[in-house]
């Protein structure tokens, strides 16, 4: 997965690249949910809040979401330890999205988009409820953050929905 600086990721930018037709490639995305899913591999790999001048930290900065890197870290924290099995992420070269990482780039737009029900449901069966409750609320204040930055994660009325796997 390339680094956001290499992106040039940017609010208003669209995705011009339809992808390489590969089922289930991450390429395919828009760039909200890559950024999502880069964030989660990277997270995978330094398992700690980011200091300064991680590759994390210097991602979310560059996106503008640098006051958000917190809420984001501990919401994965919260699936780490309260997760009822454990979460496939995978390395950040890799191109395909496991099935763990689509849900949590859906969960992510469930809590932009203010399904709260759904989100919170969705987390009780994945975890356990203390730590679902945690995950809940960090989610949320990650998945607006990303929202005014302008990466939408949750599909604008009338597209079709379910993009990820």
């Amino acid at each position: 997965m390339e680094s956001a600086q290499d992106q040039g990721l940017s609010a208003l930018q669209s995705d011009p690249r339809p992808g390489c037709g590969r089922a289930g490639c991450a390429c395919a995305l828009p760039v909200s949910e890559r950024f999502v899913l880069w964030a989660l591999r990277q997270w995978q790999q330094d398992r700690a809040l980011p200091s300064e001048g991680s590759i994390l930290h210097r991602g979310f900065k560059i996106a503008g979401l640098l006051e958000a890197l917190p809420d984001f870290a501990i919401a994965m924290d919260a699936f780490l330890f309260g997760a009822r099995r454990a979460i496939e992420i995978h390395v950040p070269t890799c191109s395909s999205v496991s099935r763990d990482e689509a849900v949590l780039v859906a969960l992510c737009g469930l809590a932009q988009g203010d399904f709260d029900g759904p989100l919170l449901a969705s987390l009780d069966v994945m975890m356990a409820p203390t730590a679902s409750r945690v995950a809940a609320v960090r989610l949320k204040a990650f998945a607006v953050a990303l929202s005014s930055a302008g990466l939408r994660l949750t599909p604008m009325p009338g597209d079709a929905g379910g993009r990820l796997n």
